[in-house]
């Protein structure tokens, strides 16, 4: 895969990250959508292999889900910004298509957002905490997108699957607190949980 849209990535990237699905043509039960790849990920060329990564693949596997078998994982943008900066609305909107090819190809039963700029870029919502209770309130209905984000912004929803936020799985953001004063490290987890219990 070669791209050239995004000067900035293009000069601080090592390589494009791209998605990877379960392997053999497994069916894609859920798929982990996180902002974009770092230091480790651009250096391995594949997503979700660093410290908050390997938080994510623990948590998981708690419930029987592993890596290659039952679920896979994708970026909203797929090169590494520089100094692991968050991707800019140009960026994100550049990507957001092979997003969107990605979830049709893998069509997941759910799809796990890490992280706010990931769950904005799927619904357009602003606000981690904001996704978290406008999913819980009103379903998993993409029209939640349409009464809640601003009329400009084109939302990448995946239809028939289920949408599940959490917050960021870095140590420093998974022990800060969130809006209700639990750790988001406990929002997390809480939300892993109900999917697997929806699914």
């Amino acid at each position: 895969m070669t791209c050239t849209k995004c000067q900035s990535l293009c000069a601080s990237r090592t390589q494009i990250v791209e998605p990877d699905l379960p392997e053999f043509g497994r069916h894609c039960l859920v798929l982990v959508v996180g902002e974009a790849p770092g230091a480790d990920e651009d250096a391995q060329g594949k997503g979700f292999v660093g410290r908050a990564g390997r938080t994510l693949h623990k948590l998981l596997e708690e419930y029987g889900l592993r890596r290659g078998y039952e679920y896979g994982c994708a970026n909203i943008v797929l090169c590494r910004p520089p100094d692991n900066r968050r991707p800019t609305m140009q960026e994100i909107v550049h990507c957001l298509p092979l997003l969107a090819e990605t979830i049709d190809r893998a069509q997941p039963r759910a799809v796990i957002t890490v992280g706010e700029t990931a769950t904005r870029g799927i619904t357009g919502i602003v606000g981690l905490w904001v996704n978290i209770k406008a999913l819980r309130e009103h379903g998993h209905d993409p029209r939640i997108a349409e009464m809640i984000c601003p009329p400009e912004i084109k939302p990448v929803w995946p239809h028939g699957s289920l949408l599940v936020p959490i917050p960021h799985t870095s140590p420093l953001a998974w022990n800060r607190n969130a809006p209700d004063g639990r750790k988001w490290a406990e929002v997390g987890a809480e939300q892993i949980r109900r999917m697997v219990e929806m699914l």
